[in-house]
């Protein structure tokens, strides 16, 4: 049988529409979240260290799912998953808000560590650019969300319904969309016949690797900062309505990243100088947010956004530094493991210093520091070698 490309590509384009509308979607709702359920500020606090922390598990779990099922297989479980999940978390009061988060953000997990390896897998050729499509894509529903989250609830209330729970399980719909466009691909075990499967062995000791390891911080502290940037960005100014206008601003930003961050690690042979620009602008944009946000909101969105641009070049480096499909799986299921673990201290650190200071300003060094870590982690990473070399003691790229 021929192989079905087209089918590939819409699957993956729709998959990639819910890899970030369970996280972005809630922010903006939580204070009517809190009136309608009693949701309590730390359970807030937890909620925003739910999705980094089911990233992690999931990517650690990747290889033994791998063993058993396609990767087909597996996208169209996470995506039923993901929608159930949605359903779940509006469907009663914080157990359920809290359990639905966890299955969802668990299965939006093992979507994050699979669709590179599907790239790799259906696209071989055109790793780069199907990285910048489903990148992007993600991005336009992520900054989306946000927007349309308070709008939704307004006209669910409007018309008799419970404003947040219509609002926030809507997104249910893109799950369910994503998971039919990958039935016709379940009996392709081998998808692409001209590409081996990968291995899903964690046979490649990443985890002794500077490549790996700065992967690893790279990823994490990444999404430390975004990650707690998407929990808290609404509440940095007084006014809920900016806020949520500036969450959906910060998100849109991440279009050219996603765009600049897979062609920068594709066609420059050092990108590091690219990771180092991108996180002065971070540092520089949360700095205006968390001393002086009204002074000039909208610029320090701005920067804060143009900040995480490690986050799409690391994706990238998944596979190009991987020599074979199975240092791909190992590096992509240790790297996202070890990245999501560290992030989930993120929104918590945050809340709970927020919680101590009363304020911003104390903020700001946790995210400096940061910052400082997604550097030395990217020197590491940006290096040109392979993993499996360094796994077998050669080609350090120091």
């Amino acid at each position: 049988m021929r192989y079905p490309r087209f089918t590939a590509l819409t699957a993956i384009a729709l998959t990639s529409l819910n890899l970030r509308t369970a996280v972005t979607a809630l922010s903006p709702l939580v204070p009517e979240i809190q009136r309608s359920i009693g949701v309590s500020a730390s359970m807030v606090g937890v909620l925003g260290m739910i999705p980094t922390a089911m990233f992690a598990i999931a990517a650690f779990v990747l290889p033994g799912f791998k063993r058993r099922l396609t990767t087909s297989q597996l996208l169209l479980i996470a995506m039923l998953l993901t929608a159930a999940g949605q359903l779940l978390r509006v469907s009663a009061g914080p157990v359920m808000l809290l359990g639905g988060s966890v299955a969802a953000l668990f299965a939006i997990g093992v979507t994050n560590a699979l669709l590179p390896l599907a790239v790799r897998e259906y696209f071989p050729n055109h790793i780069s650019s199907m990285s910048i499509g489903y990148l992007i894509s993600s991005q336009i529903t992520m900054a989306l969300s946000p927007i349309l989250a308070v709008p939704i609830s307004v006209w669910a209330e409007r018309t008799g319904l419970s404003g947040w729970r219509v609002s926030l399980g809507s997104w249910a719909l893109l799950g369910l969309l994503a998971a039919m466009a990958w039935i016709p691909l379940l009996g392709h075990r081998g998808e692409n016949p001209d590409v081996k499967t990968p291995e899903p062995s964690m046979g490649v000791p990443v985890w002794r690797t500077p490549v790996g390891v700065g992967l690893g911080l790279m990823f994490g502290f990444t999404s430390f900062v975004t990650y707690s940037m998407m929990a808290f960005l609404p509440q940095m100014v007084p006014d809920p309505q900016l806020g949520a206008a500036l969450l959906g601003w910060w998100s849109i930003l991440g279009l050219p990243l996603n765009i600049i961050g897979p062609w920068v690690v594709d066609r420059v042979a050092d990108s590091f100088p690219f990771v180092l620009l991108a996180a002065v602008l971070m540092i520089i944009g949360n700095a205006g947010l968390c001393l002086a946000p009204m002074t000039a909101p909208w610029v320090w969105t701005t920067l804060a956004g143009l900040g995480p641009l490690a986050f799409p070049m690391a994706l990238t480096l998944i596979n190009i530094r991987a020599r074979t499909p199975e240092g791909a799986t190992a590096l992509s299921s240790f790297g996202q493991g070890l990245g999501y673990s560290v992030a989930c201290l993120g929104p918590l650190l945050t809340g709970i210093t927020l919680q101590l200071t009363g304020g911003f300003r104390a903020v700001l060094a946790v995210f400096v520091t940061a910052t400082v870590i997604v550097i030395a982690g990217s020197f590491f990473a940006t290096r040109p070698v392979f993993v499996e070399d360094q796994a077998r003691g050669r080609g350090k790229g120091i």
